[in-house]
This record gives structure tokens, sequence and C-alpha cells, in this order.
């Protein structure tokens, strides 16, 4: 039976890279003579509700195909959806056509359209991907994450780039040319962390982010030791420094990953975490923006299909 190829696409990700992904890969359909068909992003969020329906109607169907086309916000879309459908364990393709595309980064998935078409009508495969549950206690909020889920400086960072012409003008350095106007403003917060039944409290922390890879704000790698694929999470509580510890600070990630070992860094790794803050705080999912509030969260690790 012939295949048929679902898109999931959201033409304005990476400053209009979905655009140019998606052009290509309709053209090698084409060429290819393989039936598609392709569901755009309307406006915010609305792929989950896409991905739910396309799923539930696919009801796991071996011949069919999907493809996320866009940045880690899209693929964390997709995600939420087919999460929320009858079908959970439906798998997805994903080609990283977004600004810093840190899940393709920590699983070095691959971001040429005709390798991936290519390597799906010749040998696909199917295998199981960490992802982090999230619950909200405060507002009864859920959902799955692919990245990390951070308060703190992270979110800031988000906040100022989705807000701002950089991140078209400049891609993904546009997060880099924010981070320092975070440093300036982003205030020491009170945060407590559990993990394994110990209680840990910081009352000045700068960063607090639930990973689980290790890269964040457009491939940082805040924790070189994190993993998709080693079942658990890990969270990350960077304490207030100076702005010159901070600047050492951030160059031991970049250049030397050696963080780990600074005082004013602290991590910790399990299936189940839980996170919660007292002051409002920039939150940010996947690099999406989840506002100023308090956090009280839940955590586990989870999975899901990755076809590819």
């Amino acid at each position: 039976m012939s295949k048929k190829f679902y898109l999931l696409v959201n033409l304005k990700s990476g400053a209009d890279r979905g655009t140019f992904s998606y052009r290509k890969v309709t053209k090698i359909l084409e060429q290819q003579n393989i039936e598609y068909e392709t569901i755009l992003s309307k406006y915010p969020r609305y792929l989950i509700k896409a991905a739910r329906q396309l799923a539930n109607e696919l009801q796991n169907d071996p011949n069919t195909y999907l493809i996320v086309i866009g940045g880690d916000g899209t693929l964390n879309q997709v995600l939420n959806g087919i999460k929320q459908s009858d079908f959970p364990s439906t798998p997805l393709a994903y080609l990283p056509s977004g600004t810093g595309d840190d899940f393709a980064r920590a699983l070095n998935l691959q971001s040429s359209p005709e390798a991936l078409i290519n390597k799906l009508c010749t040998n696909p495969e199917v295998t199981e991907i960490d992802c982090g549950y999230y619950f909200n206690v405060n507002n009864q909020h859920e959902g799955y994450f692919i990245n990390n889920l951070g308060i703190g400086l992270d979110a800031y960072v988000v906040a100022e780039t989705n807000n701002s012409n950089s991140k078209k003008r400049w891609g993904h350095f546009s997060y880099g040319l924010n981070v320092f106007k975070a440093v300036l403003n982003q205030p020491g917060f009170p945060v407590t962390i559990k993990v394994n039944d110990e209680v840990h409290s910081f009352n000045n922390a700068y960063l607090v982010t639930t990973t689980n890879h290790p890269f964040f704000g457009g491939g940082v790698p805040i924790l070189p030791k994190a993993s998709p694929t080693n079942h658990l999470l890990d969270v990350v509580i960077v304490e207030k420094p100076s702005l010159l510890k901070f600047i050492y600070l951030f160059s031991k990630m970049i250049i030397t990953k050696k963080q780990i070992k600074d005082p004013n860094f602290h991590y910790y790794g399990a299936k189940e975490l839980e996170v919660s803050t007292k002051d409002l705080e920039y939150g940010q999912l996947d690099g999406e923006e989840l506002g100023s509030k308090n956090f009280d969260l839940l955590f586990h690790i989870d999975k899901f299909n990755l076809l590819h």
C-alpha cells in the first residue's frame, strides 16, 4: 500500500526557515509522486488541536507518516496534541527549521529535507525518546516538553527575544544578544526543589531549568551530562552571581563545559521532581513564553515515538 505524508508546518518558524523547508519537502514529494497533505499553523497553539484530531483520525496507520516542520515550539505543540489523543504512541518525524533547534542538536537529527524523505521512504525507524511531563498545581495546567521548562534567566531571555525584532534579524544569535540584558535585569528569587525525598532550598536563584537534554537558548550546553535517552530529568539551579562571575560562568558553559564544578551551579537528576517558587517569575516551555507567575510544578519523565 502506498504511503501518505502529513506535514504539520509553521511557516514563520526560524525567521521563515519553516517556509524554505516546507517548499523543499513538497517539491521532493511531488517529484517522487508521493501523496501528502498539509496542515499549516494558523495561530498560536493551533497545531495542538490539529495534531490531536489527526492522530485520532489516522489511528496509528503504519502507511501514514507525520512530519513536523518548524522549530522546537512547533514540535512541542504537535507532541502535546498527540499525547492528548486516543493514540499517544503515534510516531512523528521532525525536520528542524527553527531559531534554536536545541532538540535536534541534542539528538543530532537530520536537517536535510532530501535525507529525511529518503530515509522515511526507504528504511524508516521508530525510536522511543524521553520527554518531560509537568503539572502546575497553582493553575492545574499540564503538558509535555521536549527541551526544558525554565524559570528566571532563560525565560527572561525567551520573552525578550520573542518580543523584539532581533529574532528575525539575527536568528539564533538573538538569544545571545538578550542574555546580557537579562543578566542586568533578572533578580534572584527563592526556590525549593524536592528530589528523591530530599528538599533543597535556595534563596537567591537566578536560573532554574528542568531539562531533558544538555542544551538551552540555541545551543548553550547548560548540563552536558543530560540526555534525552537516559530516562531521567535534570533540574539545574544557578544562584545569582556578580556580573563578572556570570561572564566567567557563562564562558565555562560555552568553552570548557565545566560549569558543574562551580559553587553557584547545582543540579539534580531523577524520574520525578518538584519545583516551587514564591515570587512572580518569567517561565518558558520549549522556547515559548509562559508569562510571569508563581510556579508549583510536579515533573516526571515520559516518552514519545520519534520517526526517523
